[in-house]
């Protein structure tokens, strides 16, 4: 033990010391006192998308987090300033002087929903799962592990290659979710199937397209806390029949609140609108590389027009007005933006040069420099309700100016997914939710060997700078780093990053409890009916 001179060190002091002072960024509500609710009751909540695999290891929807956070809980979580906070740890991890030696003390007394005890080689179990199992989309968030080791019953030891300032922020996300191992044991590559963690709610049972549901847990170790006795997520892609169903009061809380239907639920008398700005960003992803499907390297450029010519990535760029967009799509209820790293975040970098307005005049010139036949095809997947639409018809119209014909590809979200880690696309209409340290909204996404590269996209120069970027001991070297990223990522654009959503979601009056933060996931744990 004296070889750890401190509780932070450099793999806290990054990640929490800079989400201080961000709750005012964010909407949030405040929990219950147990005399404001009643025992019991259903909770339904109207969520925007199907969640893909209810899985941690394989997940990688938003929505899916939403029902991790009642299912699935975390070695660590964010509170309502968006500081890492113990949950299934008892406290922030110690790290050694070299930084390579990362020791979590755990929780005692907690107990699996089916039973098995929770200890410290649960955690490894779960944690050495996410760094080998095939098509994990944790792996690269964990890439800089060596091992995981058992000291004791409640104490874990991670080994690094080198020095990662943003593993505990990982842990306070999938990569810190533990599954039972006997779970994993029974199901494998099953798991997702009648998932098992230790959380408030476990899993009873799911229908594909249209319901998850939840029962609340006689094992959790807070369940006094626990007034629900189960929580509903229903599956309403369309944003309209998901405001009906709130003001219909067939759901009790509606997972992002379409901009035409912000006035109704306002005007409502029984109805509230709770408010986040988001930590992530929502874009269109560009298939250069992936031919052969997410992880198969090397990446291999797929010949389309975007893919061989960088200039052309510019071009479309150009050509779209975010502002316009904004105000078209969403009456403008988001904030528009170029990087992956929105303004509210402590990250953000104003010398990076954004325009949100469009350049049509060079936009139209690198596309006649390109010396191709004009219009040029572009196959554009987007989702398959009203606003992706809108969305989908505003980025044909724009870029047909400059010389492009956008072909619209409406798919579902899972099937989406599925066809981008494929590498069947040349671009999708597709964002991320955010993570409280920069490297949560980049490395995975552009690294070579980043777990979801759908993008196929290779830097040599771009993997040192990111690699750098997680092994760097101070703030100041890490902007530096990321100011560096951010530049070859504008200048090759294999992701162009339109818009930072500023989330609206609907709450029934009758409801109490019910948080969100700035990481945009409903929070209803401990929620209740009054």
């Amino acid at each position: 033990m004296n070889a750890f001179k401190t509780r932070l060190g450099v793999v806290l002091a990054v990640a929490v010391v800079l989400t201080l002072g961000l709750s005012a960024a964010y909407g949030t509500s405040s929990g219950p006192q147990s005399g404001q609710v009643r025992a019991g009751g259903t909770l339904t909540i109207g969520l925007a998308e199907d969640p893909d695999a209810l899985d941690p290891t394989l997940a990688r929807t938003f929505v899916g987090r939403i029902v991790f956070m009642h299912l699935c809980e975390k070695l660590y979580d964010l509170n309502s300033r968006l500081q890492i906070v113990p949950q299934l740890a008892r406290s922030l991890p110690a790290v050694s002087r070299d930084k390579l030696t990362v020791t979590i003390r755990l929780r005692t007394g907690i107990r699996f929903n089916d039973g098995t005890p929770f200890n410290a080689q649960a955690v490894k179990i779960s944690l050495d799962r996410h760094r080998a199992l095939a098509r994990s989309a944790r792996a690269s968030e964990l890439s800089p592990v060596a091992s995981v080791e058992v000291r004791n019953a409640t104490t874990v030891v991670v080994r690094l290659k080198e020095p990662y300032a943003p593993l505990t922020a990982q842990l306070a996300d999938r990569s810190g979710m533990v599954m039972s191992p006997a779970a994993l044991e029974r199901l494998g590559d099953r798991f997702a199937t009648s998932p098992v963690c230790v959380g408030p709610f476990r899993f009873g049972s799911r229908a594909a397209g249209d319901r998850i549901v939840l029962n609340k847990s006689p094992l959790y170790y807070a369940r006094n806390r626990v007034h629900l006795s189960r929580i509903v997520f229903r599956i309403i892609t369309d944003a309209a029949a998901r405001a009906a169903s709130l003001r219909a009061g067939d759901i009790d809380i509606e997972d992002r609140i379409a901009s035409t239907d912000i006035r109704s639920i306002a005007r409502d008398r029984d109805l509230r609108i709770v408010k986040s700005t988001s930590i992530g960003y929502q874009g269109l992803t560009i298939n250069i590389g992936n031919k052969n499907g997410l992880g198969k390297l090397p990446y291999q450029n797929v010949g389309t027009p975007l893919a061989s010519r960088q200039n052309l990535r510019q071009a479309f760029d150009m050509s779209i007005d975010r502002r316009l967009l904004n105000r078209v799509v969403f009456g403008g209820t988001n904030l528009p933006g170029c990087g992956a790293v929105p303004p509210v975040s402590p990250w953000y970098d104003r010398s990076i040069g954004c325009n949100t307005t469009r350049n049509l005049t060079q936009a139209r010139r690198l596309v006649s420099q390109s010396g191709m036949r004009t219009p040029i095809t572009v196959r554009l997947m987007i989702g398959t309700d009203a606003v992706a639409a809108r969305l989908g018809q505003f980025i044909q119209a724009q870029a047909r100016e400059a010389g492009f014909n956008v072909i619209l590809q409406p798919t579902e979200f899972v099937t989406a997914l599925a066809k981008a880690d494929a590498g069947d696309f040349d671009v999708f209409a597709v964002g991320w939710s955010g993570r409280i340290d920069p490297d949560g909204n980049i490395y995975q996404f552009v690294h070579t060997r980043g777990s979801l590269n759908d993008s196929g996209f290779s830097s040599p120069r771009l993997d040192l700078i990111l690699n750098n970027a997680r092994k760097a001991s101070t703030q100041r070297a890490r902007r530096t780093l990321y100011r560096a990223a951010m530049r070859i990522l504008r200048a090759q654009r294999p992701l162009i990053y339109l818009w930072y959503p500023v989330n609206r979601f609907g709450v029934k009056r009758s409801i109490a409890g019910v948080q969100v933060f700035g990481d945009g996931l409903i929070r209803a744990q401990y929620a209740g009916l009054r």
